[in-house]
């Protein structure tokens, strides 16, 4: 076996080495928070998009539920519909707690009632920026009708 000195070109091979051992590509070191982001505006962004449609769907059930609280006392004589007030929140409310979802009952006035309903979706990636959450919210209003096809007659 040969036995080989240490030559000057293994020394400056050895030197290069050892000195780029830590080092980081400032373009990936820049690169890196941007994919993150960009991940992030797509995968929360549609996780908040998710939730808006769950916020508005949840707000158009309560609101066609309170609906179906029609004072009785006027249906018996013919008038117009008109909504119990109390009855109409009340069933509002439950169903926007059955839902899991936050929300209130905006107004119950004559025959309609409006419902806003919040939903809260907790970020995968932006919570890495400090973004924890994103919310949604939802309206919607409901007119109780006499019929099918005649509004209030």
């Amino acid at each position: 076996m040969r036995n080989r000195a240490f030559g000057t070109e293994d020394r400056d091979a050895a030197a290069r080495t050892a000195s780029q051992r830590g080092e980081i590509n400032i373009l990936v070191a820049g690169l890196v928070p941007a994919l993150i982001i960009a991940i992030g505006l797509v995968v929360d962004g549609g996780g908040r998009l998710q939730a808006a449609d769950e916020a508005q769907y949840a707000a158009e059930q309560a609101a066609r539920a309170g609906a179906q609280e029609q004072d009785i006392s006027e249906a018996q004589y013919g008038r117009p519909p008109t909504l119990d007030p109390a009855a109409a929140a009340a069933t509002a409310e439950a169903h926007l707690a059955a839902a899991g979802v936050r929300g209130q009952v905006v107004y119950v006035q004559d025959a309609s009632i409006r419902v806003r309903a919040t939903v809260t979706y907790e970020t995968k990636f932006l919570s890495l920026i400090g973004i924890p959450s994103l919310s949604a919210e939802g309206s919607a209003e409901a007119r109780a009708v006499r019929g099918i096809t005649q509004e209030g007659s």
